[in-house]
C-alpha cells in the first residue's frame, strides 16, 4: 500500500512576546512568578485580540507550500485543525485555500483540541494511503491568548480568586502560533511508518472551554490533566515501538506536546530518549496547543536536525483526553 510522507513544513509565531510575570501581574496575582516557577514558562507569544486564526495559518501554509515546490493544482486537500475557527461557517480551510489560490477537491476542518493537528495528519495520511488524494496541506493556528485575556479580566475583577488558581492557571501558559505541513506519496522506506492512538474520554471534564453569549466557561486542571495524559502515554509507548519495530535507541529526534517542564521531562523518561534528542519550546513559547507539533518540527528542521535517514517520533496529546505516537522515517 502507498505510504505518505511529510514533504515540507511552515510555521508562524505571533509577533508579541509577553512575560508570564506581566500577565499574572495584570491578573493581580500575589506571586507573579507562579507559572515560571511551577511550569518553567517565562513568556508566551500573543497576537492582537482582533486577530483571526487564518491570519497565522495562511503564512504558515504558504511557507510549507513554497518549500514543497508544488503547483497549486497539485494540492488535492486542505485540512484545518485549530481549536478556534474564523467563523462557524464556512470551514476555515476554505478561507485558507482561497487566500493561497488553491482549489482542492477536499477542504474541511478537523477539531480535536491540542491534538487537532496530528488528527489532521492522521486523516491526510489515510487519504493518501488509499489513493484518494496525492497531496494535502494540513494547517492549524491557535489564538489562545483570547482565553488568557478573558481569564485575566475575571481575576482582575475578583470574579475569580485564589481557590480558582488550580483550575485556571493553564490559561496563563498558552501562546499563539500557526503551523502547516504538506504531505504527499512516500518513497520506499520513507514516510509515516505507524500511528498509534488512544483516548480516555471519561476525563473530558478536566479541560473544557466555551463561550456562550459572551460568557466564558473554562477549566484547565493542569495537574490532573498531566497525570492522566502521562498514564495514557505510558500505555501507548510500548505498542507504538512494537508496531514500528523500533526501540528507544532507534529514535533520532523526538517531538512531544509541550505544556511545561515536569510533563516534558516525564514524557522523555517514559519514551526513553534523552533531552538532546528532543526540543523544548515551552520556556519561551508556552503551550501552543495544536500548533506545537508543526512549530517544533519547523524549528528542528531550521536547526539541521531532520536530514534524510532520520527517524522522528512525534508524541501528541490533547484534552479529552487523547494521545498519539507517530513514527516517521525521513
Amino acid at each position: 500500500m502507498q505510504t505518505a510522507q511529510i514533504i515540507s513544513v511552515g510555521s508562524e509565531l505571533a509577533d508579541s512576546a509577553v512575560l508570564t510575570r506581566d500577565i499574572l501581574d495584570e491578573a493581580r496575582f500575589e506571586d507573579c512568578s507562579l507559572v515560571e516557577k511551577s511550569l518553567g514558562i517565562s513568556e508566551v507569544r500573543q497576537a492582537p485580540d482582533s486577530a483571526k486564526p487564518s491570519q497565522l495559518a495562511i503564512p504558515a501554509a504558504r511557507g510549507a507550500l513554497l518549500e514543497s515546490n508544488l503547483r497549486p493544482a497539485e494540492v488535492d486537500a486542505v485540512i484545518y485543525c485549530g481549536i478556534e475557527r474564523d467563523c462557524s461557517e464556512p470551514a476555515t480551510a476554505h478561507i485558507i485555500a482561497a487566500a493561497l489560490g488553491l482549489r482542492p477537491a477536499i477542504c474541511f476542518d478537523v477539531a480535536n483540541a491540542c491534538h487537532g493537528f496530528v488528527s489532521g495528519i492522521h486523516v491526510a495520511n489515510a487519504l493518501i494511503r488509499t489513493g484518494d488524494i496525492h497531496h494535502a496541506v494540513v494547517v492549524t493556528a491557535e489564538l489562545s491568548s483570547k482565553v488568557t485575556r478573558k481569564v485575566v479580566e475575571l481575576f482582575r475583577k475578583n470574579k475569580l480568586g485564589p481557590h480558582d488558581i488550580r483550575t485556571h492557571v493553564g490559561a496563563f501558559t498558552v501562546g499563539d502560533a500557526g503551523g502547516a505541513m504538506v504531505l504527499g506519496p512516500g518513497e520506499p522506506g520513507k514516510g509515516i511508518r505507524q500511528i498509534k492512538s488512544g483516548a480516555v474520554s471519561e476525563h473530558h471534564q478536566l479541560c473544557s472551554y466555551s463561550i456562550d453569549r459572551g460568557k466564558l466557561s473554562f477549566v484547565m486542571d493542569m495537574g490532573r490533566i498531566s497525570a492522566v495524559t502521562l498514564k495514557l502515554v505510558k500505555e501507548l509507548i510500548d505498542p507504538a515501538y512494537q508496531a514500528l519495530g523500533w526501540t528507544p535507541a532507534d529514535v533520532d529526534q523526538f517531538i512531544p506536546h509541550q505544556v511545561g517542564a515536569r510533563p516534558f521531562q516525564k514524557t522523555l523518561e517514559i519514551v526513553g530518549v534523552s533531552e538532546d534528542k528532543s526540543i523544548a519550546t515551552y520556556p519561551k513559547l508556552g503551550n501552543l496547543a495544536s500548533a506545537t507539533i508543526p512549530v517544533c518540527y519547523d524549528l528542528m528542521k531550521q536547526q539541521g536536525r531532520l536530514s534524510a535517514g532520520t527517524n522522528v517520533l512525534i508524541g501528541s496529546s490533547g484534552s479529552g483526553i487523547a494521545a498519539t505516537f507517530m513514527g516517521v522515517s525521513l
